[in-house]
């Protein structure tokens, strides 16, 4: 994940395993990338590894894997995780600190991932383009890029701004304290030039009795991408698509769900 939503170790970040086992639209994907990585043996990349939750079952899984992100308190995390694992299990990941967009690991690898719409993170069209160059850079021939980006929703993005209408996204237990934390959207705003989509959410940890315990607020910036601009982007930084979906399963592309892309560096 990059900096900025993911900055500070609060009940975004402590609460973000929770949240994530518990999206529809991540299910199947670790399933998905193992099988892609089985096809050519070899270690693995993950771009905005966030708190581990591919990398250690990666590892598990028998998998030499690297894991990039910007937020220090999600690779805390991460470490934390691995801490409780097996020898051979740690010995396996390497959890590196740097930028998407501008990285160097001085080694190859034969799959690279970039999960849950971390790309999107990048709001930058030239950032963007920077880190599929060097995810390029960072691949052995024929070496596979797999990424998930959310397909945006016209409807949604043309409709006006709505300051101050409040919308709940879920109730998650808080993996120390079991008090409910409820996410809220509190605002939204869109950048119809540059794709730039802005939410302010509000996290707020509820006691037994209902009492508020703490509250904080973080802002989400991604950028939207179109799925022939994301086609078009993977050719331009050397990218052969093999194929795209629209969820784990592999089925076809669809309107308003996710785009999982699959591409290939040329041989």
């Amino acid at each position: 994940m990059t900096a900025g939503f993911y900055e500070r170790r609060g009940l975004q970040i402590e609460t973000y395993a929770q949240r994530a086992a518990l999206n529809q639209a991540l299910q199947g994907d670790f399933e998905f990338y193992l099988e892609l990585a089985h096809r050519l043996p070899g270690p693995v990349l993950e771009l905005g590894c966030g708190a581990g939750r591919l990398l250690v079952p990666f590892a598990q899984a028998g998998f030499e894997i690297t894991g990039l992100d910007r937020s220090p308190a999600m690779l805390e995390i991460a470490a934390e995780r691995l801490a409780e694992k097996l020898d051979d299990v740690r010995a396996r990941v390497t959890l590196a600190s740097g930028d998407m967009s501008s990285f160097d690991l001085g080694r190859r690898f034969a799959t690279a991932i970039i999960a849950f719409r971390s790309f999107q993170m990048l709001t930058r069209r030239e950032d963007q383009r920077r880190c599929l160059e060097a995810v390029h850079e960072h691949l052995v021939p024929g070496g596979v890029l797999a990424m998930d980006l959310f397909d945006p929703l016209l409807e949604t993005i043309m409709a006006d701004s709505a300051p101050g209408n409040t919308q709940d996204l879920g109730h998650f237990p808080h993996p120390v304290s079991w008090n409910l934390v409820r996410v809220q959207s509190v605002a939204r705003t869109y950048d119809l030039v540059e794709q730039v989509l802005e939410e302010l959410h509000r996290f707020s940890e509820v006691g037994r009795d209902g009492t508020v315990l703490r509250e904080e607020e973080e802002t989400l910036r991604m950028r939207w991408i179109y799925r022939y601009e994301m086609r078009y982007l993977l050719e331009l930084c050397g990218f052969v698509v093999e194929a795209e979906y629209s969820d784990y399963k592999k089925s076809p592309p669809a309107y308003g769900k996710e785009q999982v892309w699959v591409a290939r560096k040329r041989a």
